[in-house]
């Protein structure tokens, strides 16, 4: 399966979904997942732990879901969070309304236990849900518990506000005293309504004030990722070194080295111009030896290697396959040149490995040029001599065995074929490029070719 890919149960059939984003909205988490058919599912989930996933035809306008995915916090697939939220809810199973009743019941309060339900608005009778939150709200009251009993009544008046049982309770003189305590939106009542508390906070986030006590509440509750996907928003908006630490800080203390990178990279498309972002991801691609990665900073950003960095990631370009790679080359000179300047041993091996690569997509005037900046340094290098050969003799048709020859050596076996064989069409009887040219298709795996010039050869000798 991709990485977006994953297992639903439905009574113990699989269904396979591919996630196509995730919400992060007041304490839930909503995937939004597509099967084969392009049929969609929601898995939901109350403070990371899974709930149950249902099958949608259509959603209600302002309903949970709807909003979670306006209002919230919303990363497309692929992405670490949604993986997180999979593989530790693993296996994941549907339930149906009763089983999900005794779930609610066993795992939350009461009045969690309500504020879920609204989420499934779209997809279970609303009827439904509002009995089963009605009936928490008189089951208080019945027990003299008046204030839980209006925490209920605060979640119905968003739930259902029309319902005239709503209206009915909430202009109750009974409840006054709670109305004004809610109308106040106190630190006290906060601490004692944390549902109501987010909700306030969430919709004024761009409110400093408001921002740092949903901060202080999710941090308290250990909510890392609602956390992260806050410090991700605000940064967007309003980039800041702090918050952007704070970020640092729960990515690298809750995620791997690669899955942090992940989502600094998709940060970094929204924030170009953020330089601690950009060079966090640079030192982190230098630690992992992302070479192009590190390049494409070097020559994005002008962002300049320290001597440990320039060692550590010459020692990569020394080991790494230069042919299954594509460097900038102008970016691969600067970093090459500054590792040679510190291990100047390694500049004869390192520059014939990476002229080999570029003679594959580059002209000899070119590589010439690219060299100048190493021979000041250098000039004894045997590779600058043949660079200078193969460029003289790149015009003399009557050398095209000596080119050959050179570009053998730099393994380029496509031009050496065409040298020896203008050698071969200019001189008929020589029988030296065709025993080359036999080599040549040996080594490359081409045996019957191999063989054809070497009976041309031999017939050649023979006649001679």
């Amino acid at each position: 399966m991709n990485e977006d890919q994953f297992l639903l149960y439905d009574h113990q059939k699989p269904i396979l979904l591919k996630a196509e984003k995730i919400s992060f909205y007041l304490q839930g988490e909503i995937i939004e997942a597509f099967t084969e058919n392009n049929e969609v599912y929601y898995l939901i989930f109350y403070k990371y732990q899974f709930l149950t996933a249902v099958k949608a035809i259509r959603l209600r306008r302002k309903s949970y879901i709807e909003d979670s995915f306006k209002k919230g916090m919303v990363f497309n697939a692929p992405h670490p969070f949604i993986n997180g939220l999979l593989s530790s809810n693993a296996p994941l199973k549907i339930i149906s309304f009763q089983p999900l009743i005794k779930k609610l019941d066993r795992l939350y309060t009461p009045q969690e236990k309500s504020f879920i339900l609204t989420f499934f608005e779209s997809f279970f009778p609303k009827k439904q849900l509002f009995e089963q939150i009605n009936s928490v709200f008189f089951e208080y009251r019945r027990n003299g518990q008046m204030f839980l009993g209006y925490r209920i009544i605060r979640i119905l008046m968003d739930f259902a506000p029309k319902h005239s049982l709503v209206k009915q309770l909430a202009n109750d003189s009974m409840f006054n005293k709670y109305a004004d305590l809610y109308n106040q939106k106190s630190e006290k009542l906060f601490a004692k309504d944390l549902i109501f508390a987010e909700k306030t906070l969430y919709a004024q986030k761009d409110n400093e004030e408001c921002f740092q006590q949903l901060v202080a509440l999710m941090e308290k509750e250990s909510r890392w990722i609602d956390l992260s996907s806050l410090l991700i928003y605000k940064l967007s908006q309003t980039p800041s070194i702090d918050y952007y630490q704070l970020l640092l800080d729960q990515l690298e203390k809750h995620l791997s080295e690669n899955e942090t990178v992940q989502i600094l990279e998709k940060l970094s498309n929204d924030l170009p111009s953020f330089l601690p972002l950009q060079k966090e991801l640079f030192e982190k691609y230098v630690k992992n030896f992302k070479i192009e990665k590190v390049l494409n900073m070097m020559n994005s950003y002008h962002f300049q290697l320290n001597s440990s960095q320039v060692q550590a990631l010459g020692d990569i370009l020394d080991c790494v396959d230069s042919e299954g790679q594509s460097f900038q080359p102008e970016v691969l000179k600067d970093l090459l040149k500054s590792y040679i300047d510190f291990f100047p041993e390694k500049a004869e091996i390192l520059l014939n490995k990476y002229v080999i690569s570029l003679l594959k997509t580059h002209e000899l005037d070119y590589i010439k040029e690219w060299l100048n900046p190493f021979m000041k340094n250098h000039q004894c290098l045997k590779i600058f001599e043949k660079i200078d050969t193969m460029k003289r003799l790149n015009e003399d048709l009557d050398q095209m065995q000596t080119l050959g020859e050179l570009y053998v050596e730099f393994g380029q076996f496509e031009k050496a074929i065409e040298c020896f064989s203008w050698e071969m069409e200019l001189k008929p009887t020589n029988t030296k490029p065709l025993q080359w040219l036999s080599k040549i298709y040996r080594e490359m795996g081409m045996n019957h070719e191999a063989d054809a010039f070497r009976e041309l050869c031999i017939d050649i000798q023979k006649w001679a």
